[in-house]
């Protein structure tokens, strides 16, 4: 075979897996980050306070409310309350990609200790451009001070 004919048949293959090799880098995306963000910087012993967990996206990428996301405290610093209700938004999508998680600091809470208040949040994200939906699962952590 000539050296004309292995090189034609080598560009022809790379044209016709490029598009092939462009769709897996796609559908290989990473699922967003999450950060965890208290109300306030310092609590009384037996006070509620709210985490606001924020759901990093890239561009066309959508928190849906279905599946629900689920918050695993893994923690013994505080005492969790449970996920605020998101489902009243409008449409299929968390608004600006956060949802809120109450927690109540113990009453036994030694003041001017710093708490850490750690877990996995479990979630669905979406492509918008190509409607492919995944599963996530991240961890968070933040702290709080006690007066």
């Amino acid at each position: 075979m000539s050296i004309r004919v292995k090189f034609t048949l080598i560009l022809l293959t790379a044209i016709i897996m490029l598009p092939f090799m462009g769709f897996s880098y796609t559908y290989a995306k990473d699922a967003p980050g999450v950060s965890a963000t208290p109300n306030k910087k310092s609590y009384n012993p037996g006070e509620s306070g709210v985490l606001t967990l924020s759901f990093k996206t890239g561009a066309h990428v959508k928190i849906p409310k279905d599946p629900e996301v689920t918050v695993n405290l893994t923690s013994e610093d505080v005492m969790g309350q449970g996920l605020q209700d998101y489902s009243g938004d409008e449409g299929d999508y968390i608004s600006n990609s956060k949802v809120k998680y109450n927690f109540t600091v113990p009453e036994g809470a030694a003041s001017g200790s710093t708490l850490t208040i750690s877990g996995t949040v479990k979630f669905g994200y979406c492509t918008t451009s190509d409607g492919v939906c995944k599963l996530g699962n991240r961890n968070f952590t933040a702290k709080v001070k006690v007066r």
